[in-house]
């Protein structure tokens, strides 16, 4: 049985290492690209397939498979991807800005980079 608990111990212990090195990539901006990170929360979610067994017994594996789903839908989220990629093209307009301009919600920017005196918008003019 003692042998049963070491490997127990082991399988754990690598997991642990093996997602916390993920979420340090991921914090670190080192999975940019959308289509690794899917291929990432793929294998996470075998991990934790494998991980199953143990989750019934044992206190530790339940929360290294929650914290492995939590690193999953991180992974897929895409806001992250969102967010950098408007603060990399922050000097282009959005979609959203301009039509919002163009329905008269925002004021437009003229040629010399000053907005319009036009009146923000009240609350009734956002709900029509």
């Amino acid at each position: 049985m003692r042998e049963n608990d070491t490997v127990h111990a082991d399988v754990l212990n690598y997991f642990t290492a093996e997602f916390d090195a993920l979420e340090e990539r991921l914090r670190g901006g080192m999975l940019e690209d959308y289509r690794e990170r899917v291929l990432v929360s793929q294998k996470i979610g075998e991990a934790v397939h494998l991980l199953a067994p143990y989750v019934r017994s044992d206190a530790r594996a339940r929360r290294l498979v929650r914290h492995a789903e939590a690193l999953k839908q991180e992974l897929l989220s895409v806001r992250e991807i969102i967010v950098k990629q408007i603060m990399k093209h922050k000097e282009h307009p959005s979609l959203l800005q301009a039509l919002m301009e163009r329905n008269g919600l925002l004021p437009r920017a003229t040629q010399s980079g000053k907005d319009d005196t036009a009146p923000s918008p009240t609350a009734s003019d956002l709900e029509a």
